[in-house]
């Protein structure tokens, strides 16, 4: 595949068949979704928002989970909405971007956000806006960039973040981009869903954190470095 000049032409490109390349059974969005779902159902949820969408897997998953939800997703990519309207056909689809939902405050019970956080170029504008919207809960899964390559590239990744140079040294080794690309998850930035918890917690009463894999390293304790992939479940009441 040429490489596409956006992540839209990219979704355009792999549309008809994203769901083979992305969705696994039992993968860590899969995880997340299912391990979450008992203290979602505290909060009774009646409405759920799924920013960057896609082509609907997580709400066709809750719509299987819990009774009568209105349903809502909102994507940039045009090509993998129509796909997720063939899929929930009942569901409401809107194109646009989490960086400024077009929702009133309060708007959904439950606002989701699956595998787009380390495609988003400002992520606490995205979370800040997934909080405004939501009424009981947030819940965002992704992944966590210190626990990939070797123990010493690890080290040396947490280092360098330690001393506030990892964004610039970063930049430099991708050939003075902000972002990655590769052909199975098209355009992204390096990203740790740790890196906005202080954000999520200031937003929240309680905050529930998912490993979504197995630790993958057999030297290294620390959860920075071994957990790759994790979800954070944020209430915005007490239970």
């Amino acid at each position: 595949m040429v490489k596409p000049k956006n992540l839209n032409e990219y979704y355009k490109e792999t549309a008809s068949h994203y769901d083979d390349m992305h969705i696994k059974a039992n993968d860590e969005h899969f995880v997340a979704l299912k391990n979450s779902l008992p203290i979602l159902k505290l909060l009774t949820p009646t409405s759920i928002l799924d920013v960057g969408c896609g082509t609907g897997r997580a709400l066709s998953w809750y719509e299987q989970q819990i009774n009568h939800l209105k349903l809502t997703g909102i994507d940039p990519s045009a090509d993998l909405l129509e796909k997720a309207s063939q899929r929930l056909p009942n569901a409401e689809f809107i194109e646009g971007s989490g960086e400024k939902l077009p929702f009133q405050d309060n708007s959904f019970d439950l606002v989701v956000a699956t595998g787009i956080m380390h495609h988003v170029e400002e992520p606490d504008r995205c979370i800040r806006e997934m909080f405004r919207t939501a009424k009981k809960a947030v819940l965002i899964s992704d992944h966590n960039n210190f626990s990939f390559g070797s123990t010493l590239s690890r080290r040396i990744r947490l280092s360098l973040f330690a001393f506030s140079l990892l964004k610039a040294i970063t930049f430099i080794k991708q050939g003075f981009n902000h972002q990655g690309y590769s052909e199975g998850d098209g355009y992204w930035y390096p990203y740790s869903l740790l890196n906005n918890y202080k954000l999520i917690s200031e937003l929240s009463e309680q905050v529930f954190i998912f490993p979504t894999r197995p630790t993958n390293s057999s030297d290294l304790s620390n959860v920075l470095l071994c957990q790759s992939h994790l979800a954070i479940l944020a209430t915005k009441c007490s239970l």
